[in-house]
């Protein structure tokens, strides 16, 4: 699905709020200083590769959006940097809405890593009303999407609305739905490489630099409890282990080794790609082959579709590989 959507004017590449959103009228903004997008691009403040942040529009039509089973969406985001100008900032495919746990888990985490602590002091610095910050009525989550940054496409500086783009007719900060894209300008790395920052990252005494290779998110977390308390019904609980040689559940039987893979994603194939090599990793780089026979599952949160499944199919008795999927979905899903 495509939308397009408001994000408030920042001159810092929505790293940190900058209070330059003169332009705004009866907003958020104007009444306390700051957005609670500000923050959308702080490219060090990851939590296992992945990026979490605010949309309004998303804020406003959360709710139903989750309640149609709107959960990944295509979005397009742009800014007003003074009246009448309507400026594309950039294109996101494959953002997740959070539901209301995982919106919670997130930013339990961001307070934990001291990120929150560090977005209040910002907001002082610009003199804004840090007691609006995750207003109970007006902005209940201070977190409500997440995307990973190889999903982000920059639109070049100069890319303003022309005469005739219903763009320069949104005012207010509402998610809108699209039928097509194909009148949206070409973003600069439509090739879907790394993007790129058009300022320097911001470095702080709470950003943690390094950090363990096995990283995972809150919804990894709750995925793998899930998955551990379905093979407990399969398999003998000593056959069960966690994070053996990074693998993230392995099952040992008299047969047969099989190496499990969680990947959080709502895109399925996005998940069977970030799995698959990982998973063959895991049982072939060694020189030792394994003396059991091997299944390879990767775990995600969706059904497999019609096309997800033919690629599996094609995988499996092509290439001979005994590779598998398997849905555990979040606790907040079933």
């Amino acid at each position: 699905m495509f939308y397009i959507t408001r994000i408030c004017h920042n001159t810092s590449n929505w790293q940190r709020p900058t209070g330059s959103a003169t332009a705004e009228q009866g907003t958020f903004f104007s009444q306390h200083g700051y957005g609670h997008e500000e923050w959308l691009f702080r490219f060090e403040w990851q939590i296992a590769g992945w990026q979490y942040g605010f949309l309004q529009g998303v804020n406003r039509r959360r709710p139903s959006l989750l309640a149609n089973r709107v959960k990944v969406a295509d979005v397009v985001l742009f800014e007003t940097p003074r009246q009448g100008v309507r400026r594309y900032a950039t294109r996101i495919r494959n953002i997740e809405i959070l539901d209301d746990s995982q919106a919670v888990d997130a930013l339990a985490e961001y307070k934990k890593r001291g990120w929150y602590n560090r977005m209040l002091e910002e907001i002082d610095e610009v003199d804004g009303d840090r007691d609006a910050f995750g207003d109970a009525i007006r902005a209940p989550h201070v977190l409500n999407i997440r995307f990973r940054l190889e999903d982000v496409e920059w639109y070049p500086p100069d890319t303003l609305a022309q005469h005739g783009d219903p763009v320069l007719s949104y005012t207010r900060y509402t998610f809108i739905q699209l039928l097509t894209d194909t009148h949206f300008p070409e973003t600069i790395n439509r090739r879907r490489t790394r993007a790129a920052q058009r300022t320097p990252p911001i470095q702080d005494t709470y950003f943690r630099g390094g950090g363990s290779p096995r990283e995972c998110s809150p919804e990894h977390g709750k995925i793998q409890q899930a998955l551990y308390e379905e093979l407990q019904l399969e398999y003998l609980p000593t056959s069960i282990v966690f994070e053996e040689n990074f693998v993230d559940v392995t099952v040992q039987t008299e047969e047969e080794t099989i190496f499990f893979e969680i990947k959080s994603d709502l895109n399925t194939r996005k998940a069977l790609r970030l799995a698959f090599g990982q998973l063959l990793e895991y049982a072939y780089y060694w020189d030792v082959l394994p003396e059991k026979r091997i299944r390879l599952v990767a775990v995600g949160r969706t059904e497999l579709t019609t096309e997800d499944e033919r690629y599996l199919t094609y995988l499996t008795e092509r290439f001979n590989l005994p590779f598998e999927y398997r849905q555990v979905k979040l606790p907040s899903e079933t």
